[in-house]
C-alpha cells in the first residue's frame, strides 16, 4: 500500500485528473485524453472484478501526449499495474512506444488499444494488442469458415480498418477472397497481403459479387448518421443472401444498417464487437479463470 501510495503521487505529477485509491493489490487503467469524463470500460472491468472477488480496480488516467513516454515508464516499473486500455488519441503513440514487443499482425495494424504484462517474454515489459480487429472476427466466425468461397469487400483502412484486414488475412482461408476501399489514396502495407486495394469509387463495379460487406468507416455513426459508405443506389446490386456488417455502434441501426434492412438483407452491428473487444482486453491484462462467454455476460449484464 505504502509503495502504490508513492506510485500515485508520482503518477498525479504526469497526468490531468487525479488517482487516491492506493489500497488496492493491484490496478489496471484506461489511458487517453480524458476518460475519467465517462469511458465505458472501468465500469465493465469493475464488474468482472467484483465478480471475481479481487481487490483491483481499473482507474481512468487523463494525460496528454507530452506525459505519455513518462507515464508508461513509470507504470511498467510497477508491477501492481498490470496494464489496461488505450483510448484516443493515444493508440499509435503507445505502438510506437511498444511495438518491439508486439505480434507480427499487430505492427501492420500500427494501432494498439490494450497493454499488457506478457507472461510468454518477461513480466518486466509491457506488450501491446489491438482487440477492435480480434473482436470483429466474432460476429462473422461461422461466414469465414465455410468451405464455399466467400467474397468481401472492407470499406475503410484507416486505424479501426487496418485492425479488422489484419485479423482477416490472418484467418482466411486461401478460398476467400478480400477486397478493401478507401475514401483516400491507400499506402500499401510493408507486407504484400494476397488482398487488392482499391479505391471506393469503383465499388460499384464489383457490388454485385459480394457475400459480405463491411463497413469500418465512421460514416453513419453520430457524427454523420445521414451518411452510408455505399450509395443508396447500390443497395438494389448486392445479392439477396449477403451479409453487411457495421462495426459502428452508436446509433445501433447506422444509414448502412438501414439501407440493409429496407432491402431485407441480412445485417449485424457492432454492438457485439465493441463488447468482444473489451473482453478480450480484460483477458490479455487479468489472470482470469473466466472463461470468454463469462466476462461477456458479466460485463453484459
Amino acid at each position: 500500500m505504502v509503495d502504490t501510495l508513492k506510485m500515485f503521487k508520482e503518477i498525479n505529477k504526469l497526468i490531468d485528473n487525479h488517482l487516491i485509491d492506493s489500497s488496492l493489490d493491484n490496478f489496471s487503467v484506461i489511458i487517453g485524453s480524458n476518460p475519467s469524463k465517462g469511458a465505458r470500460s472501468p465500469i465493465l472491468w469493475n464488474k468482472v472484478y467484483k465478480e471475481e472477488k479481487k481487490n483491483v480496480a481499473m482507474l481512468p488516467i487523463d494525460v496528454n501526449s507530452d506525459g505519455l513516454l513518462e507515464l508508461i515508464s513509470l507504470l511498467q516499473e510497477h508491477k501492481n499495474c498490470l496494464g489496461g486500455a488505450i483510448a484516443v488519441p493515444h493508440k499509435e503513440a503507445m505502438f510506437k512506444i511498444l511495438q518491439d514487443k508486439c505480434a507480427p499482425e499487430i505492427k501492420e495494424i500500427g494501432t494498439i488499444n490494450c497493454f499488457f504484462r506478457n507472461t510468454k517474454t518477461s513480466l518486466r515489459h509491457f506488450s501491446g494488442t489491438n482487440t477492435d480487429g480480434e473482436a470483429s472476427l466474432d460476429p462473422i466466425k461461422k461466414l469465414i469458415n465455410e468451405e464455399n468461397k466467400f467474397n468481401i469487400a472492407l470499406i475503410g483502412f484507416g486505424g479501426t480498418g487496418k485492425a479488422v484486414a489484419a485479423f482477416l488475412i490472418k484467418h482466411l482461408k486461401r478460398s476467400h477472397d478480400l477486397k478493401i476501399f478507401n475514401r483516400t489514396k491507400i499506402k500499401q502495407p510493408k507486407k504484400k497481403f494476397n488482398v487488392s486495394f482499391l479505391d471506393l469509387k469503383v465499388i460499384s463495379k464489383y457490388i454485385d459479387s459480394f457475400d459480405l460487406i463491411i463497413n469500418a468507416t465512421t460514416l453513419g455513426t453520430k457524427y454523420s448518421p445521414t451518411e452510408s459508405p455505399i450509395p443508396t443506389g447500390l443497395f438494389s446490386k448486392i445479392k439477396k443472401d449477403a451479409v453487411i456488417y457495421d462495426i459502428n455502434y452508436d446509433p445501433p441501426k447506422t444509414k448502412f444498417i438501414q439501407l440493409a434492412e429496407e432491402k431485407n438483407l441480412r445485417a449485424i452491428n457492432g454492438l457485439r464487437m465493441n463488447l468482444i473487444q473489451a473482453v478480450l482486453a480484460y483477458r490479455y491484462t487479468n489472470e482470469t479463470s473466466l472463461t470468454q462467454n463469462q466476462i461477456y455476460e458479466i460485463m453484459n449484464s
